[in-house]
């Protein structure tokens, strides 16, 4: 993936925070197709972003799959025990797959050609971790594939891949392993995204074997993977919230950042109050 872009596409993560804005919890929220795709299509549309995103970090399809998940604390859920291996449910018909996946459906219809759909799912790294290593990342990456296909048919044009900042053991086997979920993408005339938060260089080896995605990253956190970058490629930028730093402002302006997103979704990090002034700085990256 190559090019220069005449700017960067604004994304950022409000799928939960959109909840907050009308005073409901993290999970009530999540669990209503009609409140979740009628408030992102608003926040969408007040805040005059390129992406509206239905869906990031929640885990919904490692619960679809059986993980229990806790939602006492609030956003993000935590994990209750394991991922259950073989998977216990069916991504479209369990836990939050079909709120997902008809609020994709819906935004689509409501938005129309004015905004891209965008959605996330788990990362078959952090799906290893969470069966606790019964399942290893590569085999891994045919649920995600799964989970990918659902969501393009469903009509979401980008797709987040959301991983935590630990890298895979065996990068190149991993790679390959994906490349099946990528094309995916791909033959839907999508676009491909692997979000990595923090410091997160050990993906270095990943985002050198190249492909039909972006890898999408804090340039401060992760100064490796901002050296690779701003040599070659295509890329997008995930900060966190507050003024970019020197070197997210540089990689933003070279003609070759695609993406302008968050580290995480902005629920667990930024009052509802704060979420205009919060995007405006995001958007100032690339200015």
């Amino acid at each position: 993936m190559g090019g220069t872009v005449q700017r960067p596409l604004l994304a950022p993560l409000v799928s939960a925070v959109a909840g907050e804005l009308q005073g409901l919890g993290a999970e009530e929220f999540l669990r209503d197709t009609t409140k979740l795709s009628n408030a992102i299509r608003d926040l969408s549309r007040s805040l005059s972003v390129d992406l509206a995103v239905a869906e990031f970090g929640t885990l919904w399809d490692a619960e679809a799959m059986g993980l229990p998940l806790d939602w006492s604390g609030g956003f993000p859920p935590e994990p209750k025990g394991e991922l259950p291996i073989p998977p216990l449910g069916d991504l479209a018909g369990s836990g939050r797959g079909p709120v997902v996946l008809e609020a994709v459906r819906r935004l689509v219809s409501l938005l129309g050609e004015q905004v891209v759909v965008s959605a996330g799912v788990t990362g078959p790294v952090r799906l290893s971790r969470l069966s606790g290593g019964k399942l290893s990342a590569v085999e891994a990456a045919d649920l995600v594939l799964s989970a990918v296909r659902l969501l393009c048919e469903a009509g979401a044009r980008l797709i987040w891949v959301v991983e935590d900042p630990e890298p895979p053991e065996d990068p190149e086997a991993l790679a390959d392993a994906m490349v099946p979920a990528w094309q995916s993408i791909a033959f839907y005339q999508g676009m491909g995204a692997l979000h990595v938060s923090g410091a997160a260089d050990g993906w270095e080896p990943v985002a050198s074997s190249g492909g039909p995605y972006l890898v999408c990253f804090d340039p401060e956190a992760s100064p490796g993977l901002a050296a690779h970058f701003r040599a070659s490629g295509n890329y997008g930028l995930a900060l966190p919230p507050g003024q970019p730093g020197q070197a997210a402002k540089e990689l933003a302006s070279t003609g070759r950042c695609v993406l302008l997103t968050n580290d995480a979704d902005l629920a667990s990090a930024v009052a509802a109050r704060d979420l205009r002034k919060t995007v405006s700085a995001l958007r100032s990256a690339a200015r």
